[in-house]
């Protein structure tokens, strides 16, 4: 089995992650908008620890959370694909205890793309050995199409959402979604954790896979091809070809 040098510790170190939150303070996302979107907000803050604390929060609930600076510190939830989908989610959280939620209308939407305070995040390189070390513990895992069980077979999408949630950042749960958020990396700027993306066919089709790039042109996914979760190079002619892309969610 392949490994990358950032081998460390066990992901399931508590203490790990709390240092991981703590020493970068927050999430930085810029999160690509279409009008076809719909985003929530569920708070502002005028502080980052009160922020971070509402984003993780919400990030174990399941819900897809960004922290968006923009002369305040504003916890996002999304994107949904359709207005119902929205609604719903802004109803469950209004439910929770001392959450506000609304949704954000098309008008306001520039406040998710624009940052006052655009700076790189440092992530280190044990954090991102614990995202790829994650990623290996699934080799093997059988694929199945809309899969969410590890034991029946789970799709590319869930995995990469199953690896992240590992150190506390929830995906969107389709790749065309992922495909959306996080920061634009091109293919010589890749590192390991950063998400590569696919279009189903090699010309004018949408996004129908991703993976996480693990170096040496390498990444791991779910695939379809193999049935399982498998390592595959970027050279390979099916995916060199139908290459669309990649984000850096962290």
């Amino acid at each position: 089995m392949k490994k990358i040098g950032l081998r460390i510790k066990s992901v399931a170190s508590l203490p790990l992650r709390i240092k991981f939150f703590l020493t970068t303070y927050y999430l930085l996302l810029t999160t690509y908008c279409l009008s076809g979107e719909h985003f929530i907000q569920a708070g502002v803050f005028r502080y980052k620890e009160e922020a971070v604390n509402q984003q993780l929060y919400l990030a174990s609930r399941n819900y897809p959370v960004i922290l968006n600076v923009n002369g305040h510190y504003r916890i996002i939830v999304g994107p949904y694909e359709n207005r119902e989908t929205a609604d719903f989610t802004v109803s469950k959280l209004l439910s929770e205890e001392n959450i506000s939620a609304s949704l954000i209308d098309e008008t306001d939407k520039d406040i998710i793309t624009e940052s006052s305070g655009e700076q790189e995040i440092e992530i280190s390189d044990e954090v991102l050995g614990e995202l790829v070390n994650v990623a290996f513990d699934f080799l093997g895992v059988s694929y199945k199409y809309g899969g969410m069980d590890v034991e029946k077979g789970i799709d590319c999408s869930y995995f990469m959402q199953k690896v992240y949630k590992s150190l506390g950042t929830v995906l969107p749960r389709t790749s065309r979604l992922q495909f959306k958020i996080g920061k634009k990396v091109k293919r010589d700027e890749l590192i390991p954790g950063d998400l590569v993306f696919f279009r189903k066919y090699p010309r004018n089709s949408r996004i129908g896979h991703v993976g996480m790039y693990i170096g040496n042109d390498e990444f791991i996914h779910a695939s379809y091809g193999a049935k399982k979760v498998t390592i595959s190079s970027l050279n390979e002619t099916y995916f060199r070809k139908r290459f669309s892309g990649a984000r850096r969610p962290l």
